[in-house]
């Protein structure tokens, strides 16, 4: 017998000589002695109380492209750190790395255009350090608030957290949402993300941390952990500087360094499924302890379902290049990747004015979901928590674009019925 399955909306996970059946959308937890099949008199009666309902329809497969939702602009492939994952591959600053302003200016208005909402969602983001774009991002701003008419907009910034304090001051002037990524302690942070020549990047950054908190501005930081590293410890860290928000994520092993052997690096390795799981669990306790609001693609995912990974793969988030390109991959971030192919779904047509979009392309991007191409996930119990899972890193993995990376799959697997267990225990079931 299966130790967890999946029954229409509701997990039924066994947990000693009894079984859990909790329904995510729903809410509803119960411990029960036998197991629900669908054969069993108990099975009828569960359902009555609002078990083993039909999924909701955000989890099912889209059939159309209505848009996109929300944009993204990379504004540069510049850095001026040298993070040694980086799945960009960033560089230091050099002519021709950058978006040009009057590009940008010119997917904001092609990109409102289409817009079917009434709020203007954009984030500056990058292949590399979206800061040192300052003039482009004042320019973006100042156009967004005079021709947005009757739409709101709210901006969003992701950032390693290094930008000087008078573009801090212009950010949270303007109610921007700020996010740092930032790996832990000095002695973390400094291994996983000096300076683009090798120096220490903490004091700057933990300077920066500081300075936001200490105006009682709302600050996030999104850190990836690594096998090997005390995520207690650093948890603690963010916690002592007033931290509320932590977006959490594993390591993995796709960026600049991971060839080269040496003692640093290796610590830098993907955790085996049992370290992840632990240091999850472990994070989960944690931040619960120090008042931090944990975030995480699983967590998010699992109370409320997804059809699809995540914006982009659903064809809803639209990402910009430096280069004028539309990518579908927040880690392809220009059209010279070599996986560009796959990911790239539109390209500026300067003679035009506008962006031609495969529309083909992003049709066969919504097949990758359980109910369509990806048959080995139709069935799993997991399926509405990860939706298939990552899709460049089962291509990095398998070379396929429709399979599934096996060691996100096997921690998204284990983690599961660890969560269901948890809420059963938190809710006295």
């Amino acid at each position: 017998m299966s130790p967890i399955y999946l029954e229409k909306d509701t997990l039924v996970v066994r947990d000693g000589e009894s079984f859990i059946v909790f329904s995510p959308f729903s809410q509803n937890i119960a411990r029960v002695w036998v197991n629900p099949r669908e054969d069993a008199v108990l099975y009828g009666q569960l359902k009555a109380t609002g078990f083993f309902q039909e999924p909701p329809q955000h989890t099912k497969q889209q059939q159309e492209w209505n848009g996109f939702t929300s944009l993204a602009l990379f504004l540069t492939r510049g850095c001026n750190l040298g993070c040694r994952y980086c799945y960009a591959k960033a560089k230091p600053y050099a002519p021709g790395m950058s978006m040009p302003a009057d590009f940008a200016l010119n997917s904001v208005d092609w990109f409102i255009h289409q817009l079917k909402k009434d709020v203007i969602r954009l984030t500056f983001h990058g292949g590399g350090e979206p800061t040192l774009e300052q003039e482009t991002i004042r320019t973006v701003f100042d156009h967004v608030e005079i021709c947005k008419g009757e739409k709101k907009a709210k901006y969003l910034i992701t950032s390693n957290g290094t930008t000087p304090h008078k573009f801090l001051d212009w950010m949270m002037e303007r109610g921007f949402g700020i996010n740092f990524s930032v790996d832990g302690p000095p002695d973390i942070q400094n291994r996983n993300r000096p300076f683009a020549d090798g120096s220490p990047s903490s004091f700057v950054v933990e300077d920066n941390i500081r300075y936001i908190v200490g105006r009682g501005y709302p600050l996030s930081v999104r850190m990836t952990y690594s096998a090997g590293d005390d995520i207690t410890r650093t948890l603690e860290y963010f916690s002592s500087l007033g931290i509320k928000g932590v977006h959490l994520e594993p390591l993995f092993p796709y960026g600049r360094e991971y060839n080269m052997d040496s003692t640093e690096i290796s610590r830098l390795s993907e955790p085996k499924i049992s370290g992840l799981l632990n240091g999850f669990l472990t994070a989960i306790n944690v931040a619960k302890r120090l008042g931090i609001k944990l975030y995480n693609g699983h967590l998010a995912h699992f109370m409320r379902g997804t059809a699809y990974f995540c914006g982009a793969a659903s064809g809803k988030v639209m990402m910009v290049t430096h280069d004028g390109f539309l990518s579908s991959c927040i880690e392809v971030t220009d059209g010279k990747e070599a996986v560009a192919d796959h990911f790239i779904i539109g390209k500026w047509n300067d003679g035009a004015g506008e962006f031609i979009v495969e529309e083909k392309k992003i049709a066969t991007m919504l097949t990758r979901h359980p109910d369509g191409v990806l048959p080995a996930c139709k069935d799993c119990f997991a399926k509405f928590t990860c939706a298939g899972g990552c899709a460049i890193k089962a291509l990095h993995r398998t070379d396929n674009f429709f399979s599934k990376d096996n060691s996100y799959c096997a921690f998204t697997r284990a983690i599961v019925p660890e969560m269901v267990k948890r809420i059963a225990s938190e809710s006295n079931i």
